[in-house]
């Protein structure tokens, strides 16, 4: 009986060793498939001259040259994301940073009911993805844009998705990646990081400071405590100046230092 019962457990862990195979085998097939979709999404943008090279353009207040625009079903649309975005109208930008596997699409789907998590665990076509795709919270609005931009990813245990922002916990790192991209279907943008951060989801009626949702200032001084807060809880100080006016994206990710952790790192926009 004794020996009976060893056999069967050995035969359990067999088939359990067996499905842990095979669910690691899909998801890194899945990953690799993944990357592999994007690259073909990467070739979708124009290396055309983004740039309006009319004499006549005096580029905006600042003196940059304005980008070229194109009309897509009625929305004004950078020229090198046309392609892209005739695709699907939920991409609206791309976000990048050197060295990294952090070079994707970015989507945005206002009109969801889950903070726009409709890409969580889709690709670009609809179709399932464990990686999905980051996204924009639908509370934010880039064409405006709101103070703060919040994007979400996936922490891929193959590295993939917002796996590298957590780097930002090395000095090492941070000292060569002090900028990320982030250009949208409106317009190009240079991030300068101010703060990153561990934090955690919070119940909805605890009345700590909650990162996840800060959006739009009321006045100088909520901006500013939101500041005073992404800084306080900073791994380190940056010496980045931020002011109230400033333009800031917030790169979010799952952590696992705490239940329900998350990892974030905040840029304010600069000129190029």
């Amino acid at each position: 009986m004794k020996k009976k019962i060893i056999n069967i457990l050995m035969v359990i862990c067999i088939l359990v060793a067996l499905g842990c195979g095979g669910y690691l085998a899909y998801y890194y097939y899945t990953s690799s498939k993944a990357e592999a979709d994007i690259g073909d999404l990467k070739s979708m943008i124009s290396d055309n001259t983004n740039v309006n090279d009319d004499a006549s353009n005096e580029g905006d207040e600042k003196g940059k040259p304005e980008p070229v625009m194109v009309d897509v079903d009625g929305v004004k649309v950078q020229q090198k994301f046309e392609e892209l975005y005739r695709a699907n109208h939920d991409f609206i930008g791309w976000i990048k940073i050197d060295d990294t596997f952090v070079d994707y699409p970015v989507m945005y789907t206002p009109n969801d009911n889950e903070r726009g998590e409709h890409y969580i665990h889709l690709d670009f076509d609809g179709n399932y993805s464990a990686a999905g795709l980051p996204f924009v919270d639908m509370n934010c609005d880039l064409k405006l844009p709101t103070d703060n931009t919040i994007i979400y990813g996936h922490n891929m245990n193959s590295g993939k998705m917002f796996h590298d922002i957590l780097k930002y916990d090395s000095d090492e790192f941070y000292e060569g990646h002090k900028t990320f991209a982030f250009d949208t279907i409106y317009g190009d943008g240079t991030y300068e990081v101010v703060a990153m951060f561990y934090a955690q989801i919070l119940p909805d009626e605890s009345t700590d400071f909650k990162y996840y949702q800060f959006v739009n200032a009321g006045s100088k001084e909520e901006f500013d405590s939101y500041i005073d807060n992404i800084k306080r809880m900073s791994i380190r100080d940056t010496g980045v100046d931020v002011k109230f006016g400033d333009k800031l994206v917030t790169l979010s990710t799952c952590a696992y230092h705490v239940t329900d952790g998350r990892f974030a790192v905040v840029g304010k926009r600069i000129d190029d």
